[in-house]
């Protein structure tokens, strides 16, 4: 009785350590995945472009030969953001970035995919441009664009803007604010009732 019970519990030994050395192996299969895993989802992630994102026009530039439409950048997040992803911007369109107050600034053309002219203002006067500043997957090391002097505004437009349009040092740019526009009781309802009311998704 006492050596079945002994031979019974071996067994049991024997099992046990069976199935250790089972879990023992999936753990050295598996683990080099995880690994693997581990360090190249974060590179993925990496590699994703972040989402454009589309201001609203507050502002054009009135010159003789059309009227360019500019979407305005005043946040540090909206700046941050500026023109990356867009994969095509129109002639007739660009992004004004305010300054807060007037200083020197660098900015590079990190994830952005269409070339640009970078203009540089200080109290409506052009005070350096940078043509054709070209496209910067975020894989690659960009260029930092300084525009060494104070400025209060940065434009960036299509490339070839700045010759298409006569702009160079010196040259004065009228840019237009747009007033905001008074909404109708009608429209003021509408957004109330909006704001009211969360969609499922």
């Amino acid at each position: 009785m006492k050596e079945n019970s002994a031979a019974s519990h071996s067994s049991r030994q024997v099992g046990k350590c069976s199935a250790d050395e089972v879990y023992l192996k999936i753990l050295n299969c598996i683990g080099p995945v995880a690994g693997i895993l581990v360090a190249v989802v974060p590179v993925a992630f990496a590699l994703i472009p972040p989402p454009a994102q589309q201001l609203p026009i507050e502002a054009h530039l009135p010159m003789p030969a059309r009227k360019i439409e500019l979407e305005v950048a005043r946040t540090p997040e909206q700046v941050a953001a500026g023109l990356r992803s867009r994969s095509s911007l129109p002639l007739d369109r660009g992004m004004l970035f305010v300054v807060s107050k007037p200083k020197p600034v660098k900015l590079w053309m990190k994830d952005v995919l269409v070339p640009l002219d970078i203009i540089f203002i200080r109290s409506g006067t052009v005070t350096s441009l940078v043509k054709n500043a070209p496209p910067c997957p975020r894989w690659k090391s960009c260029p930092i664009y300084d525009s060494v002097k104070p400025v209060s505004y940065v434009l960036e437009l299509p490339a070839g803007s700045a010759n298409r349009l006569g702009i160079q040092p010196g040259r004065k740019l009228d840019v237009k604010f747009t007033k905001a526009r008074k909404r109708s009781c009608y429209e003021a309802s509408r957004c109330a009732l909006a704001a009211s009311y969360t969609p499922l998704r």
